[in-house]
């Protein structure tokens, strides 16, 4: 008698079950694996949110120079979180009132696209306004320009944020406009933040023009290293 060579039905039944059942554990598997995925990224971001970077609400005060006259003026001041990407002057035959132009500091170190003007320093007056703003991705850190018995001319010193944030000790710089009273003279001026501080604010002494000018500075901070630096005060 010859052999059959026929498979048993039992036997071919087991060889089809038995990929299905592995496609379909496969697939259970994967079900399984992507809310973690998602929880993981959801956590990712969480841990990145906390740790990003925000503005100290500290501010301190640079002498950027004028005349002895005049008596304080409301401070011109960024909103809380927002840093100076520029300023602007309006002037008569001197300098009379100053603002700046703030954006928000996002925590992954980018400036934010929303746009505030702060109030204005200094005593009314004047007519024409001058602009002077950052190139795109840079923040105010400082000032240069002359001053005599008044303000005669500034222009903003701009650095990208993050190279500030880093605490670079030699940022790249490039200035702004350069805003000036007509006929300016004076001698030469600067005021800089320090290191790993950008401009949030300006003040002044005035009577008929802006007599005097200082910048107010805010440090960039790690929100973990706020949170151990509390731990550590208390």
């Amino acid at each position: 008698m010859r052999p059959s060579n026929r498979i048993p039905r039992n036997h071919s039944t087991t060889a089809r079950i038995v990929p299905l059942f592995a496609i379909l554990f496969l697939i259970a598997l994967a079900a399984l694996a992507a809310p973690q995925d998602r929880d993981h990224d959801r956590d990712h971001d969480r841990d990145r949110d906390r740790g990003g970077l925000r503005v100290s609400d500290d501010r301190i005060a640079r002498d950027f120079g004028g005349g002895n006259g005049g008596r304080p003026s409301r401070d011109a001041l960024c909103d809380p979180g927002f840093v100076a990407i520029g300023f602007h002057v309006q002037t008569g035959e001197y300098y009379n009132q100053a603002w700046l132009e703030c954006a928000p500091l996002r925590p992954d170190g980018w400036i934010g696209e929303d746009r505030r003007v702060t109030e204005r320093t200094g005593s009314r007056g004047g007519r024409p306004i001058g602009d002077a703003y950052c190139p795109e991705g840079m923040v105010l850190r400082g000032l240069r320009g002359r001053t005599g018995a008044s303000i005669d001319e500034a222009a903003g010193e701009c650095s990208p944020i993050r190279e500030i944030a880093e605490r670079r000790e030699h940022p790249r710089t490039e200035p702004t406009q350069l805003v000036a009273r007509p006929q300016p003279g004076g001698r030469p001026a600067w005021a800089s933040c320090p290191e790993g501080a950008v401009i949030t604010g300006l003040r002044s002494n005035s009577g008929e023009y802006m007599d005097h000018l200082w910048i107010l500075c805010s440090e960039l901070r790690m929100r973990d290293h706020d949170r151990d630096h509390d731990r550590d005060r208390n």
